[in-house]
């Protein structure tokens, strides 16, 4: 019985040292999500720096891309009305 126990409780301590990694990776991928986002963004903000037209193009896109009137406000953009 105390074989079993021990057993037990190392299966349990390998599945929650598989959660922590998983929950890592997870966290890790968010990180990278977010990163990639802000440089997109970035990118996005210096090209229509200088180019109207680009400018123009990117903010009919957030027009129909942006639904939250706080998002909305950040770009001067009219409330959405449903």
């Amino acid at each position: 019985k105390a074989q079993e126990e021990k057993l037990k409780q190392l299966k349990a301590q390998r599945q929650a040292a598989l959660a922590r990694e998983r929950a890592k990776e997870k966290e890790q991928a968010r990180k990278e999500d977010t990163r990639r986002k802000i440089l997109i963004g970035s990118c996005m903000l210096k090209i229509t720096e200088d180019d109207e037209q680009a400018r123009a193009k990117l903010i009919a896109q957030m027009d129909k891309y942006l639904t939250d009137e706080r998002d909305r406000k950040l770009f001067d953009l009219s409330a959405v009305n449903y």
